[in-house]
Order: C-alpha cells, then structure tokens, then sequence
C-alpha cells in the first residue's frame, strides 16, 4: 500500500513537472486481457497488474520482509525504504542495437558528402514527422481521460521511430559520422520500445512509475543524438 501511494505520487510528480496536471488512478480489469507490444504480449492479471509491476511489488515485500527480520521494520521505515525504490528502479528495456559491423560507410568526409548524409537522412527520417504531439503528453492524456485511444496513439508514435530507424539503418554514412549514426539507430530503437513499453503497462501504477523513468532516459537519448548529430553538421568544414 505504501509503495501504491509513493508510485501514484511519483508519476502525477512527473506529469505536474511536465506542465500536465493530472492524477493517476488505477483501474482493475475483471478478466485478464492481452495488450500487445512491439516485441511482446503483456498480460494483465485480474487485479490489473502486469509482470513488470508484479517484480516491482515482489522487491517491496522482500524489503519489507528484510527489514522484519532485522527487527528495525516500522512504518516509517517501511515507507522510507518504498519511496527510495520508486526513486531507483528503472525498466529494463529490450531493443535492436546496431554496432558498426552493421552499418556500411563512406571514405569520403568532404563537407560535399556531409550534405548529401544530411539529405539522406531528411529522406530515412521522415516517419518522425507523423509524431506531431509530444508523446509524454498523449500518455499524460490517457493518464487523465482512460480513453485507449491515446495508448494506441503512443504505438503508432513507437512504430513511426521504428520504421525511421529501419530506413535510416539503410543510409550510408561518412566514416567519420558513424558514431553520430549509431547513436541516433539505437536512440530511435529505444525510444520505440520505450513508448510500448509505458503503453502496455498504463493501468499499473507499480509497472508505470518504473517505466516513465526508462521513458525519460529513452527520451534523453534520443535528443542528446540529434544534438550530437546537429554539432557534427555545424562543424563540418572539410
């Protein structure tokens, strides 16, 4: 119970801090129901748990079985050692990583070649521009409204980084943008499994307030490569 209130916390936290005032309420499903990912079924159980939130609560009675047995368990000590839990776990995300045996190069780095690599990304890129909402707020959406028609946006947000990235594994980069390539592959990579990820686990509170953390890491990454990506086109001079 304690953890439940620091994870229904932690995520209307997150939102407010997004400029999204909103609560988060979870519901239980009557009958178990198969939600499908981008790589995986997840299977709500009759109380509206799913597995990643199952494991979350499994940590908590282990902690607080811990703390039992070392004779030091009080409530305040029971919900100190759940909020710090909240703080610290993350989801494990499972995705596509590309290496650069995967990737062809070209040996020519003039700025010439630069511009048509940018221009061949522009072209392998372009699924992005079908996103024209910010993905935390359509989930912030659903975290508000329960309609299912936001999580099904969330998918489709996941399957358009999914197809730019397959695109993009295609363009052939200068040698010396290949770090900058990769970077942007998997940061695409993640972020489409991170946006099933938090679709497929929306009504669990344990499971949510995990993987908006990954979520945001995903995020991060993505525009940390672009950045990088941005820096190397600017600086390009030869």
């Amino acid at each position: 119970m304690v953890l439940l209130v620091v994870a229904v916390w932690q995520i209307g936290s997150a939102l407010r801090e997004r400029g999204d005032a909103t609560s988060y309420v979870a519901t239980s499903a009557g009958t178990e129901t198969s939600t499908t990912t981008g790589n995986a079924d997840v299977t709500l159980s009759e109380d509206g748990t799913t597995p990643l939130g199952a494991a979350v609560l499994d940590g908590v009675v282990e902690e607080y079985l811990s703390l039992q047995e070392q004779g030091i368990y009080t409530e305040d000590a029971g919900a100190k050692a759940a909020e710090k839990m909240a703080q610290d776990l993350i989801a494990p995300l499972s995705y596509r990583t590309y290496t650069a045996a995967d990737i062809s190069t070209a040996s020519d780095t003039s700025y010439g070649r630069m511009l048509a690599y940018r221009t061949d990304l522009q072209v392998s890129l372009a699924p992005l521009l079908k996103n024209t909402q910010a993905e935390f707020e359509i989930f912030a959406s659903y975290v508000d409204t329960k309609d299912t028609a936001y999580l099904e946006k969330l998918r489709a947000a996941a399957q358009n980084y999914r197809a730019a990235a397959n695109a993009t594994a295609r363009v052939v980069p200068p040698k010396d943008a290949l770090a900058h390539h990769l970077a942007v592959l998997n940061a695409l990579e993640k972020f489409a499994v991170a946006l099933d990820t938090l679709a497929a686990n929306a009504d669990d509170p344990f499971a949510s307030v995990v993987v908006l953390r990954s979520y945001n890491q995903a995020e991060t990454n993505v525009l940390t490569s672009f950045a990088s990506l941005a820096k190397y086109y600017r600086e390009k001079r030869s």
